[in-house]
């Protein structure tokens, strides 16, 4: 197949999202000088898991203070970059570079939306939609966490209507009663947020894809399943498996992404009762964390999205996985894990996992310099408690 030649700007924050990306093109051949980082974040030190990958060059690093400066930043150097393509790992990038579609578009070649992107932001506009495919949505209200709350239906869930709003994850709360929502509501930095109905379990899943041409095309080789689940977080141990081994309403997930006119990469979240009933979490639109094991199972979604922007065959590129495989997120996992099944299994699941956040034969720097850092703060601790004693 042709070979990607074009550059490709790669927005995000100093997370394996985007290293997960820069990896993807990389060991698809994709030459380094041809990638531009775009990272995006408060006082984000120049040596750091992203800088240290053998498949970009320090030069093509970007270091901006935060998302809102990433509109300018792309017309500064529209000439230079004319005709790039644009791969968002963040949900503020996401929302900005989508946001600014009609500005970027005759300079880039972008992910795009239909409808206005704030809105789809919103998780309560996503419910909407979704209802009105034919997704089930779990009972919830969106309140004002300074006003009087109406809820009795527990345990539920809090989460910000906005991902990128409020104190993100640290604002999602599992409550067991009126009186702890009543304590819980002061503490959380989101203005607004949901309330929602707790779904007892059978599995968690997500589907990782690629939409081509507003939902024209959608690519969903497999999905995810969670069997090791940090708080406040889908990016755990996990296992991704083809989407033939998944029973699933594929119908409903096609009108939703075709209804919203998405173009770009994706991952859409479901939970399943112990019913069998399926429940729509959220989209998230942008590369998802957890998408490096699709490209582990053989199947390069980021190389696919550029291939088509650029207007490549793609017909030959593998678009359905035949093996599972197993993802591990490295440091996060460490403890939960060890602690859940020992020392001697973790180990063994560790280097069984064909897929890491951070780990990679082939890439080994990003996690030396992680473990290094990790390394560091357990001996400051260890030596201010040898001294404080």
């Amino acid at each position: 197949m042709e070979r990607v030649e074009e550059k490709i700007v790669i927005i995000g924050g100093l997370h394996h999202n985007t290293l997960g990306v820069i990896r993807s093109l990389g060991e698809e051949g994709i030459k380094s000088n041809n990638m531009i980082i775009v990272l995006s974040g408060k006082e984000i030190k120049k040596e750091n898991i992203i800088s240290k990958s053998k498949y970009i060059i320090k030069e093509n690093i970007v270091y901006l203070q935060s998302d809102n400066d990433i509109v300018l930043w792309l017309l500064k150097h529209k000439k230079k970059l004319n005709s790039s393509c644009v791969i968002c790992c963040s949900d503020g990038s996401a929302e900005v570079v989508i946001k600014n579609y009609k500005v970027l578009k005759d300079y880039y070649l972008l992910p795009g939306l239909s409808m206005n992107i704030e809105q789809l932001m919103d998780k309560s506009i996503q419910n909407e939609l979704a209802q009105k495919v034919g997704m089930n949505i779990p009972k919830n209200i969106v309140v004002s966490v300074n006003q009087s709350v109406q809820w009795n239906l527990f345990p539920c869930i809090t989460k910000p209507i906005k991902s990128i709003e409020g104190g993100g994850k640290a604002d999602i709360h599992i409550i067991n009663s009126s009186d702890e929502l009543k304590e819980v509501l002061p503490t959380i930095s989101a203005k607004h947020i949901e309330i929602q109905q707790y779904v007892d379990k059978q599995m968690e899943y997500q589907l990782i894809g690629c939409s081509l041409n507003a939902g024209e095309t959608i690519i969903i080789p497999g999905f995810t399943t969670i069997l090791r689940q940090p708080p406040n977080t889908n990016t755990g141990y996990l296992k991704y498996s083809p989407i033939k081994e998944l029973n699933y309403d594929k119908k409903v997930v096609t009108d939703f992404i075709k209804e919203i006119g998405y173009s770009g990469l994706f991952s859409v979240e479901f939970i399943r009762d112990k019913e069998g009933i399926d429940y729509f979490l959220e989209i998230n639109m942008r590369n998802d964390g957890n998408a490096y094991c699709v490209k582990c199972a053989g199947v390069n979604l980021p190389f696919i999205w550029c291939s088509s922007l650029l207007g490549k065959d793609i017909a030959n590129l593998k678009k359905d996985i035949d093996k599972s495989v197993y993802f591990i997120p490295d440091f996060i996992d460490a403890k939960m894990g060890i602690e859940s099944v020992g020392f001697f299994k973790w180990v063994y699941q560790f280097l069984a996992a064909k897929s890491h956040s951070l780990y990679n034969i082939r890439d080994m720097k990003p996690f030396l310099f992680e473990f290094k850092e990790y390394l560091n703060i357990y001996i400051k601790r260890f030596t201010h408690k040898i001294t404080k004693n």
